[in-house]
């Protein structure tokens, strides 16, 4: 786990703790800071979920980019590749005819 990690899981863990001490001291009855807890659990389930999935789509299109330039630099090679083998073709042929 890398520092940055580290630190993310920290500030979350320290968020949420604040949170539950807020709610636990503040005035209202235990019914409704209960119901308070669970709706901003709720709710920030639903946003890691949504930068979960958002992470997700983002990976895959770069995934998907470099595959594409992957397959385009290979392309390259072997187009760059072919062109030099035939030069040396034709002048190994050159080299034959001259000589023979």
């Amino acid at each position: 786990m890398n520092k940055n990690q580290k630190f993310l899981i920290g500030s979350i863990g320290a968020l949420l703790t604040g949170i539950a001490i807020g709610l636990l001291v503040a005035p209202k009855d235990g019914k409704d800071t209960r119901k308070l807890i669970k709706n901003k659990a709720n709710d920030l389930g639903g946003n890691a979920k949504d930068k979960y999935e958002k992470s997700l789509e983002e990976l895959s299109v770069l995934a998907d980019r470099l595959k594409d330039g992957f397959l385009k630099n290979v392309s390259n090679a072997k187009d760059k590749a072919g062109s030099v083998a035939d030069n040396v073709n034709e002048r190994v042929r050159g080299v034959v005819s001259n000589n023979g």
